[in-house]
C-alpha cells in the first residue's frame, strides 16, 4: 500500500515542483482552500527563483488534523512536473516518499532512487485535455486523488477564478478529473489523509505572512504606510493599497527607501501612527532617517522582512540575516 505508514502520523507533507510558468501558485491557492474546507489545518510555503523568468519553483503544503506553525524535513508526496528538481527537495526524499512524474520528462532524475516512483504521463494527458497549460490542473487532480479528497471544491474554484470563460473552465475541470482518476486509482479508499481526523468546518481563514503583518498593523491603529517596493516586504505594501480607503490609512510608494523613512518620521511628528516596510538592503539605506527618528525621539514602526542579508542578498529567499544589523 502506498500510504501504509501514514496512519500513525499527525500530518502529511506534499510538494509540487516544476518549471516557472506552470501555474504552481494557482494550484497552491486552490488546494489550500479545499483542504481547509475539509476541516484540516495547513502550513504552506512557496519557493521561487530570483529571476524574472525561468528556473524551477515549488510549493509545499503541510496538512494536519491540528494547528501547525512550521514546515518539516520529511516529504510524503512529491509531484514533479518537470526536470531539475532542486537539491534541497531531493535531500528530503526517503523510501516512504511517493513520487509522481512523467518518466519521459524526468529521464531517470527521480525514478532510480529508493522512493516509490509512479509514472504519470503528464505531457500526453495535457495534450488530450487542451495543451501543456493545463498540466497544473492534472497535477492538482492527482494530488487530490492521492489525498482522498473530491474534486467539487476544485471545480468551483475554477468557475470562480475564470468566470465568463466557459471553455477555459471546462478544460481545466477535464484536466483535473483526468489527474484525479490517476491518483484515486492508486490508493482506492486508502487516501493519504484517511488516517487523519478532520476537525470540521470552523470558519478558518487562510492567510499569508505579509497579510498577517498588514492586518496586525491596521488593527493596532497604523494609519500611514510609506515604502519602496522590495521583496519579500512588498506584500504588506500591496495589502495596504487594497484596503487603505476602507481602513482610513494613507499609503505612499516613495522614490527610494530613505524617502520612505523620512516620510514616516514626518508623519509621526504630525501625529500619525506610521510604519515603513522593507527588506535588508532597503533597511540599510534607511539608516540616516532612522537615526533622525532616534534623536527626535519620534516613534515609528519598521517592518523588516528579512532576506539572507543584511545587504541585497537573495531576493526570493528568507532568513534571519538582519538580526544583528537591526
Amino acid at each position: 500500500m502506498l500510504f501504509s505508514s501514514f496512519g500513525q502520523r499527525d500530518d502529511v507533507c506534499c510538494v509540487i515542483s516544476g518549471a516557472a510558468g506552470l501555474g504552481i501558485q494557482t494550484v497552491e491557492d486552490m488546494l489550500a482552500r479545499i483542504i481547509v474546507d475539509e476541516g484540516f489545518c495547513i502550513f504552506g510555503s512557496r519557493e521561487y527563483m530570483s529571476r524574472v523568468r525561468g528556473g524551477n519553483n515549488s510549493t509545499e503544503l503541510r496538512i494536519s488534523s491540528k494547528p501547525v506553525d512550521a514546515l518539516i524535513d520529511r516529504i510524503d508526496i512529491l509531484i514533479a512536473m518537470s526536470r531539475n528538481v532542486r537539491q534541497n527537495i531531493l535531500e528530503r526524499i526517503s523510501a516512504e516518499t511517493v513520487i509522481l512524474g512523467d518518466r519521459d520528462e524526468l529521464k531517470g532524475e527521480l525514478e532510480d532512487g529508493e522512493a516509490k516512483f509512479i509514472h504519470m504521463p503528464l505531457s500526453a494527458m495535457a495534450k488530450e485535455t487542451g495543451g501543456a497549460i493545463y498540466s497544473n490542473s492534472i497535477a492538482a487532480g492527482a494530488l487530490l486523488g492521492l489525498l482522498g479528497l473530491d474534486t467539487e471544491g476544485a471545480a468551483e474554484f475554477y468557475r470562480s477564478r475564470f468566470a465568463g470563460k466557459d471553455d477555459v473552465v471546462g478544460k481545466n475541470i477535464a484536466a483535473l478529473k483526468a489527474g484525479y482518476e490517476l491518483g484515486a486509482d492508486l490508493v482506492g479508499e486508502k487516501g493519504a489523509l484517511k488516517g487523519l481526523s478532520g476537525k470540521g468546518k470552523y470558519g478558518r481563514t487562510i492567510i499569508n505572512g505579509s497579510d498577517a503583518v498588514a492586518l496586525g498593523a491596521l488593527a493596532a491603529g497604523c494609519n500611514f504606510l510609506a515604502a519602496y517596493p522590495m521583496s519579500p516586504a512588498t506584500g504588506v505594501l500591496s495589502f495596504f493599497y487594497a484596503h487603505a480607503e476602507k481602513a482610513g490609512a494613507v499609503v505612499e510608494q516613495t522614490e527610494d527607501e530613505l524617502a520612505a523613512m523620512n516620510m514616516a518620521v514626518g508623519a509621526s511628528y504630525a501625529g500619525a501612527r506610521p510604519m515603513v516596510t522593507t527588506s535588508g538592503g532597503g533597511f540599510a539605506l534607511m539608516a540616516e532617517g532612522l537615526s533622525l527618528a532616534g534623536v527626535m525621539e519620534t516613534p515609528l514602526v519598521v517592518h523588516l522582512a528579512q532576506r539572507p542579508g543584511p545587504a541585497t542578498g537573495m531576493a526570493t529567499r528568507t532568513e534571519q540575516g538582519d538580526l544583528e544589523l537591526a
